[in-house]
């Protein structure tokens, strides 16, 4: 507990992860149901930490269940958006952070579920764009 102090004292972010930060985070994202608002934080905090350090961010990658547990919110895109934006950051600087870690999401196939975010938002603009234009046709006078 000495050394877990001392690490806190100089490296918050590391310490929190040394004693189990990413684990408490992931096991509350699985069983509570957390409000946005909460979701939001704990993404938050492991992109701070995977942005300190890429040993930080190997540690946020071996975190057991972790990983798949961002590919399915990225899958499913039940969270809100904020969370979701959190959630792609988080991916990207993990891939960014090392091919270690590039490998742990590869493996969990968190790239893949990142490409169908995107194809579906994608596709969501598109239709949203296709319906404005479609407004924007109705509203315009005859002969415009």
């Amino acid at each position: 507990a000495g050394g877990d102090a001392e690490l806190c004292r100089r490296d918050l972010l590391g310490g929190w992860l040394k004693m189990g930060l990413a684990e408490r985070l992931r096991y509350l994202a699985e069983v509570a149901d957390l409000e946005p608002a909460a979701r939001q934080h704990a993404l938050t905090l492991l992109c701070m930490a995977a942005r300190g350090s890429p040993a930080r961010a190997l540690t946020i990658c071996r975190t057991p269940r972790l990983l798949p547990l961002v590919a399915s919110m990225l899958r499913c895109g039940d969270a809100d958006a904020a969370s979701l934006a959190l959630a792609l950051s988080l991916v990207q600087l993990l891939a960014s952070s090392g091919r270690e870690s590039a490998a742990f999401l590869l493996e969990a196939e968190v790239l893949s579920s990142c490409h169908a975010r995107f194809l579906s938002a994608t596709r969501a603009t598109a239709a949203h764009d296709a319906v404005s234009d479609l407004a924007d046709a109705r509203r315009l006078p005859p002969g415009a």
